[in-house]
């Protein structure tokens, strides 16, 4: 009887504090926090990490979801860098440049993810500044990213080594005074074997995010710094390191497909394959500087292609049509299972000079989307919105 009376207490108590934690099963406002990073080094296996936060008494903690948001190619082409130029100032001077516009429409949704993640197509901190076809940038387009939400930098894309060994140095001691993280390219051999993939711990939520590129437009990657290629063996052994890890989920983030065309090649479909086959459960791809197909299921998530974020490019008119994905991780702490809920995307559009406001900038096509009148060019509207029609139209992403 005794026995039978502890029983009835303990699910009595446990019913009481579930009831009391109704709350969090409901929709929860994604507000930021800052990310718990652990570095490789200190991982193993058998790492166990303490998923619980302080929570008020009586409460228990059934489950969380994170969120991680997505934007695809930002481009410095010679017309950007002119228009960023304020009067009178010396071009060579990287604080010369003022980047106001280019993330001031989305920087809230930024702000709001657990993380942002951007991949910067261009070296930083090498001047003469210069556009296509060797692209160097000031660091200033860096620093407002950062400012604006950014996290994390991807630069494992075909530009990183536009200005060579410099080039690709100053890059990485950019993002470390910024104190922003980086992946895909490194120093060096240990530099790469410490720092990828790169690994998050968030509220108990740990990831993993992996960046590789088909290639470097012929430049030879400068010894002794590493760029992540796209080397299947490579590749596979960063998976595993992250399996290792102990990631709950491993995001993989390529540069690779055919420029301008909005369904994927059959090689990247051939890497797709085999990165779910080896688990990676999130691919979010970038070079097409278009929006491709996209696939999304309970237990995968697929974007070939976000396109452009922002650039100088007009033809063919999808390279000014993009994608800011959101995906979003939920853990049960109970079982520890780890579940993919249906990912969040929204279509961008990149205005140039005047079009929308004093410098280029990029709008989310729904806030403006019926309001003609908010922009200045109205040719420029139209264009919009056949275009973003016009894609809507082909079916080309599928989520569950």
């Amino acid at each position: 009887m005794r026995g039978r009376t502890l029983l009835k207490v303990i699910l009595a108590t446990l019913a009481i504090a579930f009831c009391n934690n109704a709350g969090l099963c409901q929709k929860r406002s994604r507000i930021k926090t800052q990310p718990i990073v652990l570095q490789p080094p200190y991982l193993h296996p058998n790492t166990t990490v303490n998923a619980e936060v302080e929570l008020p008494k009586g409460k228990i903690k059934l489950y969380d979801t994170i969120s991680i948001t997505f934007i695809g190619d930002v481009m410095q082409h010679g017309r950007q860098l002119q228009s960023a130029l304020k009067d009178g100032e010396d071009p060579h001077n990287p604080q010369s440049y003022d980047y106001t516009h280019t993330f001031k429409h989305i920087e809230k949704k930024l702000k709001e993810a657990d993380l942002a993640v951007a991949n910067m197509e261009f070296p930083l901190g090498t001047p003469p500044y210069t556009g296509y076809p060797v692209f160097s940038a000031p660091e200033s387009v860096a620093w407002k990213a950062k400012e604006s939400g950014i996290d994390l930098f991807l630069l494992a894309n075909n530009h990183i080594v536009d200005k060579g060994k410099i080039g690709l140095l100053n890059t990485l001691e950019t993002y470390e005074k910024m104190g922003g993280r980086y992946i895909g390219a490194y120093k060096d051999a240990q530099s790469e074997k410490e720092l990828n993939p790169v690994f998050y711990n968030i509220r108990g939520i740990r990831v993993a995010i992996i960046n590789f590129t088909y290639g470097t437009n012929g430049f030879p990657v400068p010894e002794p710094c590493v760029v992540n290629l796209m080397d299947s063996t490579r590749v596979k052994e960063t998976i595993a390191r992250a399996r290792d890890m102990g990631a709950d989920m491993i995001i993989c983030a390529p540069h690779w497909g055919e420029e301008y065309s909005l369904k994927p090649s059959g090689n990247q479909k051939k890497w797709a394959k085999m990165l779910r086959r080896e688990g990676v459960d999130i691919i979010i791809g970038g070079h097409p500087h278009v929006p491709q197909v996209a696939q999304a299921d309970k237990e995968h998530i697929l974007f070939y292609s976000l396109g452009n974020y922002i650039s100088n490019q007009t033809t063919p008119s999808y390279t000014q049509l993009e994608l800011m994905v959101t995906v979003r991780i939920q853990k049960n702490f109970l079982t520890g299972e780890t579940s993919l809920l249906e990912p969040e995307y929204e279509f961008l559009w990149c205005f140039k000079k005047g079009e929308f406001a004093d410098d280029y900038t990029v709008v989310p096509v729904n806030d403006i989307l019926g309001k003609e009148e908010l922009v200045r060019d109205k040719y420029q509207y139209r264009r919009m919105e056949e275009t973003y029609k016009d894609f809507i139209g082909r079916n080309l992403i599928e989520i569950y």
